[in-house]
């Protein structure tokens, strides 16, 4: 099946919502963000975009370029392991970087597989946080 990534619009918000909610680390309680939110990070803080199988979108994430951070990145459970999360990972480093920011931050569960993803990818801890999460950050090797 061909995967399709491509920049997310106010449309993909029901498949985001649905990635969102069926992951299983790092999970989110239903209301505790709103479309609203998401919008603005969408639409006017940041950018976000999608993959597509099918039609249907099996993961997503959001940079949010005012505040220098990625503000979500999640693939459904269902599509693990194709590479969607490295690809959208790249992309979304990629357009925060032309900002001219020279640190990116982000928070995770301190004892999740999205620590190991981000830290692979080059992503320090640079503090533990007394909610159990810690913040990574990655610095723009090329001013």
């Amino acid at each position: 099946m061909t995967a399709v990534l491509r920049r997310a619009t106010r449309d993909d918000l029901a498949g985001i919502w649905r990635v969102r909610y069926a992951v299983a680390e790092n999970t989110l309680a239903p209301g505790r963000i709103g479309d609203d939110e998401v919008l603005a990070q969408l639409e006017t803080t940041g950018r976000g975009w999608v993959v597509e199988e099918g039609g249907e979108v099996v993961a997503f994430a959001i940079g949010d370029a005012s505040g220098a951070n990625v503000w979500a990145l999640f693939v459904d459970p269902r599509a693990e392991g194709r590479g969607h999360g490295s690809r959208l990972h790249d992309t979304m480093v990629e357009w925060l970087w032309t900002h001219g920011l020279t640190t990116l931050w982000l928070t995770t569960g301190a004892h999740t597989r999205a620590r190991g993803f981000y830290e692979r990818r080059g992503w320090r801890c640079t503090a533990e946080l007394d909610d159990g999460q810690v913040r990574l950050e990655l610095t723009n090797a090329w001013p």
